[in-house]
């Protein structure tokens, strides 16, 4: 059977041979793209969204969690150390990007959040809050693929 093909391909003009070279070039372009590379990058789309979405979940079980543990009398309890050394670890276990931390005083901290999922960045907040730090101002803006970045200023009470 191979050797059928290679005297049809033979008798073909080096015309009709260079034509077919160049369709079977096409043919393995088209199938490497939509039969390898579109797949693979598709899949990859698809782990990012799952990843995001997992990041968002986590920090809505990690808020419900955290108001289960509050303590029954109503009290904020109290973080120790640094305003930005908590902030900065919470915001990070969180998986909130952080872009900067810069500490205004003893109790005032500027945060610059690169890119967070809203319900996490809002569980987040929601959280420290609980942990007796205030937001004294809060900017939020939309960054693309469904994440927003935001610049706020924090106190502790």
């Amino acid at each position: 059977m191979i050797d059928t093909a290679r005297n049809w391909f033979a008798a073909l003009s080096q015309r009709e041979q260079i034509l077919l070279g160049i369709a079977g070039l096409l043919l393995a372009g088209l199938v490497g793209y939509y039969g390898i590379a579109r797949p693979m990058v598709d899949a990859m789309a698809a782990g990012q969204e799952r990843y995001g979405n997992a990041v968002e979940r986590q920090a809505r079980i990690e808020t419900k969690v955290a108001a289960l543990q509050q303590p029954a009398e109503g009290q904020a309890a109290r973080f120790s150390g640094a305003i930005d050394a908590f902030v900065s670890q919470s915001a990070g276990e969180t998986g909130i990007a952080v872009a900067s931390v810069t500490p205004q005083s003893d109790k005032r901290v500027a945060m610059m959040v690169e890119s967070a999922k809203p319900t996490a960045l809002l569980g987040w907040l929601a959280r420290i809050e609980r942990d007796g730090i205030a937001v004294e101002s809060l900017s939020i803006d939309p960054a693309g693929n469904g994440t927003v970045s935001a610049n706020l200023t924090l106190r502790s009470h």
